[in-house]
């Protein structure tokens, strides 16, 4: 044996015979002293199931395998900028074992395949590291990433660290297993995604920095990490790279309000965003499945409702805000402002609102007949109106009696002081605009019908912000009382 096969051999088997994160002790060594459950019956070799120093293909490095000849369904969205093609032979090689095609103990410099057990010759459809050659749920491949022909702008990636086409080995490293899964980096607290996706404030977004922990009760929120935290299942919270079952964007269950509620159910996070939804009156997210683009234009989008049209769930916060500011929990969303435009991010929180409620919904009853019915909420409340709830601005009216403090006449308020849950702020109970038993999602009841006899009860939504004494007593106006 000449010298260079020497050191050839020696160094192949110091790569893999040495140290804790060598391909021996993981489930790529496919051999009869493998670890996992794909293990040949007699073979001894390990690194003859993917290269071969004599009789594999003459191409680097030394490949002992055929690529796949399946041709794949590709991954795709509404928001990606990205042409997707045909993986190139680098994954191909990949999938050669992990789309269930070809049997693992094909190789090429045999003349017969090496020999496994009874129905473990292939990755079985049963296991999630067969993809199939659907490749429609994964991690898209052969995508020019490299910063002079990048062509993935949807996907907010920004100088991520690979100096061509993606594919498998961008993220995974056949070799090494130190991080699970084959990972190039520690994917713990969203390590492995944002090499690639740089997401505007997603560093101090509460996804990626709660401690908060699943209390054992419910549906698993990550049953794809042993990870036990928020922050640090960050990415994963909502997505997974292989086997996604939403249509689009990878994420973990098909439904995508259930990607929130799987934590925003009390069993995560301490408020109940879940039992809300179930009250009477709702934003009605479950009604529509597939219809919501984080880069649809709210002035041509198709009526819907989802969590994501409120919440931006990659800058969402704690952050408190005054009148009419965004909080933190709204962060991050697009919107429309008073003037009718496009705004991207709201600034003001009636903006998040008026994208949807700019116009009067028809699926709405309307609660109260005007005599000038108007079909813009959006002007309702503008500023040159005779008179109006100041949501965009101060009010018109400077002698206002009844207001009860903090209140004032220069005072601003939110959409939400008056369509919120009703049990706001009690137990569990969340805050925002999510359920209530008064409609229209209201936060205290308020009876729309004639001829009431006036209670504190009845008229609760209006005695939040004005005084009830103040407003029998005629301070507002004389016979006020009579109103009512």
């Amino acid at each position: 044996m000449s010298n260079w096969h020497s050191l050839l051999i020696y160094g192949v088997v110091l790569s893999v015979g040495f140290g804790q994160n060598t391909i021996l002790n993981t489930k790529h060594n496919l051999s009869v002293t493998g670890v996992g459950d794909f293990k040949a019956t007699r073979e001894t070799q390990v690194c003859i199931f993917c290269h071969a120093t004599h009789g594999g293909d003459p191409q680097a490095p030394l490949w002992n395998r055929s690529e796949s000849a399946a041709s794949y369904s590709l991954y795709g969205s509404p928001s990606m900028d990205a042409n997707t093609q045909q993986p190139l032979i680098a994954s191909r090689l990949c999938l050669s074992c992990h789309d269930g095609t070809v049997a693992l103990g094909l190789v090429l410099n045999r003349t017969d395949p090496i020999s496994f057990p009874v129905g473990m010759d292939k990755i079985p459809p049963s296991y999630r590291s067969n993809l199939s050659d659907d490749l429609g749920d994964d991690h898209p491949l052969n995508i020019d990433v490299h910063p002079t022909g990048f062509n993935c702008g949807g996907c907010h990636l920004t100088n991520p660290p690979i100096t061509r086409n993606l594919e498998c080995t961008s993220c995974h490293d056949p070799h090494n297993n130190q991080y699970g899964n084959f990972l190039n980096y520690n994917p713990i607290n969203g390590g492995l995604c944002t090499q690639c996706h740089n997401i505007n404030n997603w560093n101090p977004s509460t996804h990626n920095t709660s401690n908060a922990t699943w209390n054992g009760n419910g549906p698993d929120p990550w049953p794809y990490t042993n990870w036990t935290s928020v922050s640090e299942n960050a990415c994963n919270n909502c997505h997974t790279s292989h086997g996604g079952a939403s249509l689009y964007w990878l994420l973990k269950s098909s439904a995508e309000e259930d990607n929130c509620l799987v934590c925003h159910n009390g069993n995560v996070a301490t408020k109940n965003i879940q039992v809300t939804l179930l009250k009477p009156s709702t934003h009605p997210v479950s009604s529509y499945n597939q219809v919501h683009n984080p880069e649809e234009d709210p002035t041509t989008m198709s009526l819907h409702v989802e969590c994501s049209d409120c919440h931006n769930p990659h800058e969402t916060a704690t952050a408190s805000a005054t009148p009419p500011d965004v909080t933190g929990p709204i962060t991050g969303v697009i919107g429309v402002d008073k003037n009718g435009s496009v705004v991207n991010p709201a600034q003001y929180q009636y903006e998040v609102c008026l994208k949807c409620h700019q116009n009067i919904i028809p699926s709405i009853p309307v609660y109260v007949p005007r005599v000038d019915a108007q079909n813009s909420i959006r002007l309702e409340f503008a500023e040159n109106n005779p008179s109006f709830h100041p949501v965009y601005g101060q009010g018109q009216n400077t002698n206002v009696p009844s207001l009860k403090s903090p209140y004032t006449e220069n005072s601003i308020i939110y959409c939400t002081d008056c369509h919120e849950n009703d049990e706001a702020g009690s137990g569990n109970n969340p805050k925002g605009p999510h359920g209530s038993n008064y409609s229209p999602l209201l936060s205290a009841q308020m009876m729309f019908t004639d001829y009431n006899n006036e209670t504190s009860a009845i008229y609760a939504l209006c005695y939040k912000c004005h005084d009830r004494n103040s407003i029998l007593g005629n301070q507002s106006f004389r016979r006020h009382k009579k109103h009512i």
